[in-house]
């Protein structure tokens, strides 16, 4: 089966295989292996890379689409999302904005923490949030044609924007450990 990314909205992952069928590349065979990590798809298409520590995600990780395009780097300390994070436009969902810039932002121990920004596709501002340690403090959102909404309005795309953020990375998060359960294991020489 391909798999697939289906970038909805805001990159909601649609996966059309299981981790049984995939290839998880380690530096080591242990339990709770430390190192480099690649998890290639059933047609060993690169996932997802990034390093393990004791078997947790840790430092950047990076998520790749079917077509080989960049998705998402995100930032890890033993397994708990922290430090920058970046998101891009995949090229099924948004073939004419492949590649652009569509999150920026910062975690601090597993919650947002500062500005996140996200794009369009046209690549102008959709929205601005400000978190303090995970919690949103302010928010403004603009239409694709510029017009910013009303702050009731902007809580409310804030909140669903998260909602869909937290969804995206989720999912990234256990395919890593789906894969280190049920994926084919080499370990890299």
């Amino acid at each position: 089966m391909l798999l697939v990314f289906t970038l909805v909205g805001c990159m909601t992952p649609t996966v059309l295989n299981d981790a049984r069928n995939w290839t998880i590349e380690l530096a080591s065979s242990e339990p709770s292996p430390s190192g480099p990590c690649l998890i290639y798809d059933d047609m060993h298409r690169l996932m997802l890379d990034g390093t393990l520590v004791s078997g947790k995600m840790d430092g950047i990780w990076t998520s790749t689409g079917s077509d080989g395009t960049r998705l998402v780097k995100c930032s890890y300390h033993q397994g708990v999302r922290h430090g920058p994070v970046r998101m891009w436009f995949g090229a099924l969902r948004y073939p004419e904005a492949s590649g652009q810039l569509k999150l920026e932002g910062a975690f601090a121990d597993g919650g947002y923490d500062g500005t996140v920004t996200r794009y369009y596709s046209s690549g102008t501002k959709q929205s601005v949030r400000v978190y303090e340690r995970g919690v949103l403090k302010s928010s403004q959102y603009w239409s694709p044609s510029g017009v910013e909404a009303p702050p009731a309005a902007a809580a409310r795309d804030a909140e669903f924007e998260h909602m869909q953020d937290m969804a995206y990375l989720s999912t990234l998060e256990d395919m890593v450990m789906r894969s280190l359960a049920q994926a084919h294991r080499e370990v890299r020489k």
